[in-house]
């Protein structure tokens, strides 16, 4: 999946420096190039950069509204590569731009060959940063049935990672039960976009879309929410939805997604992708069963074992009560990852006021079982 080469570039310069770019052939070979003249100083139309990948951009050393377009530019598109035009350029003011996060200068007037090779540069550099390995780690979360808490450890979840995260891109929460989500409800949020649209861009995704459509939450995390119509689970086009999950892992630390409860092909491609599958259980023998029925279906599928790690939620402390630690690993044919605690009336007090039991709760047995589960999983993931 190449992001960066279907992506667009844009130059903007002075029009006596883009006329001898018009010419037909003059990039050849660049892909779409949108050629804006403007002032080395004037100020860029929002759209202009939607679906960029790299950015030509004459800046005039001597203006300071130039040089701070400039730093307004990477400030607000961090992904963005950006090559800077230049006049007059000195070794030292080369050398502090690339400092700054430039990937390259131009000499103006432009030579159209020289620039394409740039453009192309540019373009080849973000694509390899994508497939080099600098993508996140991708959680998925499924339930062994409906109505185990597999919703309410997710979201916790997201937090605790967020806490303690020692990246620098943060955490985001994908909520793809397209048909019955309420995370956003969960964390007391109202989306300002859906993650429908994202899936829908196919080819024209990009790192700005995906940042226009995720919602910030006061946990420290962002979320992209379920749609608010229920939409059919058998229409998702498989690549547009792993291309976004790849899209989200490159810019964040830690990418987790919430999966519906019915399995079709897409879903099932998820857990394929994932580093690490979260199998959330109730502690009944009936619903260990089902989550033993899971296990099955990702071995079918090629999934091993050592990438799933089983919880069992609203578990009580002696010993999950009647039921044994024995009788779990016995049904699991193996070990549980980790238990979490049976709180419910707190858990519920603060869902019907859109908070996370931390908030609310932050000492609780939940919250701590929470909290180790989210230490497993970061280790787990830096040895990836």
């Amino acid at each position: 999946m190449q992001f960066a080469s279907t992506g667009r570039s844009v130059v903007v310069a002075d029009r006596e420096y883009v006329d001898a770019l018009r010419a037909e052939g003059a990039l050849r070979g660049c892909g779409s190039v949108a050629i804006m003249p403007l002032a080395s100083d004037a100020s860029i139309p929002v759209d202009t950069l939607r679906g960029a990948q790299v950015l030509v951009l004459e800046v005039d050393p001597a203006l300071e509204s130039s040089l701070q377009r400039l730093s307004n530019i990477r400030a607000e598109h961090p992904d963005l590569a950006v090559i800077v035009a230049l006049r007059d350029a000195n070794v030292a003011l080369v050398r502090t731009l690339i400092r700054q996060g430039v990937v390259d200068v131009a000499q103006l007037p432009f030579s159209p060959d020289n620039l394409a090779t740039q453009i192309l540069d540019a373009l080849s550099s973000q694509t390899e940063h994508v497939r080099s390995g600098h993508l996140g780690t991708l959680f998925t979360v499924v339930q062994a049935t409906g109505g185990c808490g597999a919703t309410t450890a997710i979201t916790h979840l997201a937090e605790a990672l967020a806490r303690t995260n020692a990246g620098s891109r943060g955490v985001c929460l994908i909520d793809l039960d397209l048909q019955g989500g309420d995370i956003a409800a969960y964390l007391g949020v109202e989306p300002k976009a859906t993650v429908e649209p994202l899936i829908e861009a196919g080819g024209r995704l990009d790192a700005e879309l995906m940042r226009s459509a995720v919602t910030e939450t006061r946990y420290g995390f962002d979320v992209l929410a379920a749609p608010e119509a229920i939409r059919p689970i058998d229409k998702i086009h498989a690549d547009h939805l792993l291309a976004m999950l790849r899209m989200a892992q490159s810019m964040y630390d830690y990418v987790l997604v919430d999966l519906p409860p019915v399995w079709t092909n897409w879903s099932l491609s998820v857990v394929q992708a994932a580093d690490r599958i979260v199998l959330v259980s109730d502690k009944s023998i009936a619903h260990l069963r089902q989550a033993k029925r899971r296990l099955r279906l990702f071995e079918e599928i090629d999934v091993p074992r050592s990438r799933v790690e089983v919880v069992v939620g609203r578990s009580e402390r002696k010993l999950f009560g009647a039921i044994k630690a024995d009788d779990v690993r016995d049904t699991l044919g193996g070990e549980m990852a980790g238990s979490l605690a049976s709180e419910p009336s707190l858990l519920r007090e603060a869902q019907d006021e859109g908070r996370l039991l931390s908030e609310t709760h932050p000492k609780s047995r939940f919250v701590t079982d929470i909290a180790a589960l989210a230490a497993t999983m970061a280790a787990k993931a830096g040895a990836r």
